[in-house]
């Protein structure tokens, strides 16, 4: 009697460990290429019956995937966690992954499963991935583009099963209708109109977006790597304004923070979730809600690759005599 156990993995979400009884030396993978492709297929056919994007087999996935298997199949574990800690990400990680993608994985354990594994097989595992919704979320989550797969049967019997998933993510709360990306301009629009909503609880004085202020955001905030800086670096912000407005300010101070797997293109819930993590930082919450400052500056940038970066930019603008 072939008997199935489950366990998925995503966005950090931890599965409990199930014990294993009986020790499994040899490793039995049958086909894999073929096996990959038709999990891979199968899939794919979920995805597009429900319109999201099809995925592609990535080595570095199936290399993650494989070696999982594999490891609980030879030390006698069944988790997402290796008994040294290394998570979905860590094996992405060293299968040459990249930190700012999201990832998910998806296990199976069956105990007196035939070897080699077959397509059959494969097809079984699937469909009991699909019946429980846990499982089922990661094979149809948003955002996600690389798919890989591994499987091994042990001398015992007992195979491991490990679907693996990679890609952008999407970004953090985004309502159904705000797909498209926001310009500069529409981003330091809506930061504006929403902190100012926060100020005006606090019966503070709004801030005004200001295009130097702007201008020194973008500055600041690198272009090939916007996860590179940090907002507690040296160098001074009031260098990065324009040469001809730097007079015009007393004051600056600089709030940045980044996103991993949140997507490719920068969105009003983008807007909403950064300022909403300042203000709830109490550090960061007292600088947007100082009543001197009288301006900002706002931007967000993507790598394309999951991280976002955005970097604030607050002034206070010098008394004219």
């Amino acid at each position: 009697m072939l008997q199935f156990r489950f366990g998925r993995l995503a966005a950090g979400a931890l599965m409990a460990a199930l014990a294993l009884a009986g020790a499994a030396h040899g490793v039995e993978t049958g086909p894999l290429d073929q096996l990959r492709q038709r999990a891979l297929e199968l899939v794919n056919r979920e995805r597009a019956d429900r319109g999201l994007e099809a995925l592609r087999l990535q080595d570095g996935l199936n290399e993650a995937a494989q070696n999982h298997a594999e490891d609980m199949l030879r030390r006698n574990y069944y988790s997402h966690t290796s008994p040294e800690g290394e998570s979905v990400q860590d094996r992405f990680l060293d299968a040459g992954g990249s930190r700012w993608k999201l990832t998910a994985e998806n296990i199976a354990r069956c105990q007196g499963c035939p070897s080699p594994p077959t397509e059959d097989r494969v097809e079984e595992l699937h469909q009991g991935w699909m019946d429980s919704p846990p499982h089922r979320e990661n094979i149809l989550r948003q955002g996600l583009a690389s798919f890989g797969f591994g499987i091994a049967v042990g001398d015992d019997r007992t195979l491991y099963a490990v679907q693996t998933f990679a890609g952008p993510g999407t970004s953090r709360d985004r309502q159904p209708e705000e797909a498209s990306a926001l310009d500069r301009q529409e981003q330091n629009a809506l930061l504006e109109k929403r902190l100012n909503r926060a100020r005006t609880r606090e019966d503070l004085p709004p801030v005004e977006t200001h295009p130097a202020l702007v201008e020194a955001a973008a500055q600041l905030l690198p272009q090939a790597d916007p996860g590179s800086f940090t907002a507690g670096e040296s160098s001074n912000p009031m260098d990065a304004l324009p040469a001809d407005a730097r007079m015009q300010w007393s004051s600056l101070a600089v709030v940045m923070a980044t996103c991993g797997g949140c997507g490719t293109r920068p969105t009003a819930g983008d807007v909403r979730s950064f300022l909403q993590q300042w203000l709830d930082n109490p550090q960061y919450r007292d600088r947007l809600l100082d009543r001197s400052f009288t301006h900002a500056g706002f931007i967000i940038r993507a790598n394309g690759d999951g991280l976002k970066s955005a970097l604030l930019v607050l002034g206070r603008q010098r008394q004219r005599p």
